[in-house]
């Protein structure tokens, strides 16, 4: 039987496995809202340069996102690219919790998204679901780890 922890990030998975291949060189992503154990909102990205998964979650979610948890599929990320930092959205929210698949192995992210949601009092565990979540995302993985051994 599942535990309320799985249950919540399989459904992030599931999401993000909808965009598997159409947010390359972007990883897929899922993101779920929770309040009282009843999703509140959900999304995940759907192509690069498009709204992350969190934002778009976040944004359906509005004042509801306010002391809620977010379960996302991968840590979020903390630099402006081809859009602004989803750690920033999660911190605007109100949000309390975030739980996380996996660490971002990207150097750009790679523990600073954890550590800045941390430094502004939102609790955060890494690794539920772990393996399903880094099968979701083995070939972003892999890139990233052949970038840093160059």
């Amino acid at each position: 039987m599942l535990n309320t922890h799985e249950h919540f990030m399989r459904e992030a998975i599931r999401l993000a496995r909808r965009a598997k291949g159409k947010t390359y060189p972007n990883p897929a992503v899922g993101a779920v809202v929770v309040n009282d154990k009843k999703i509140i909102s959900k999304d995940y990205h759907k192509k690069c340069g498009l709204p992350h998964a969190e934002a778009l979650a976040l944004a359906k979610a509005r004042e509801k996102a306010k002391g809620a948890s977010l379960y996302v599929t991968l840590e979020p990320c903390a630099h402006h690219g081809k859009t602004p930092p989803c750690v920033s959205a999660i911190i605007k929210s109100g949000i309390k919790k975030v739980y996380v698949g996996i660490k971002d192995p990207n150097p750009l992210v790679n523990g600073k998204g954890i550590k800045m949601l941390r430094n502004n009092n939102i609790s955060v565990r890494v690794g539920i679901c772990r393996s399903q979540a880094e099968k979701l995302n083995i070939d972003y993985i892999k890139k990233m780890q052949d970038t840093k051994a160059r």
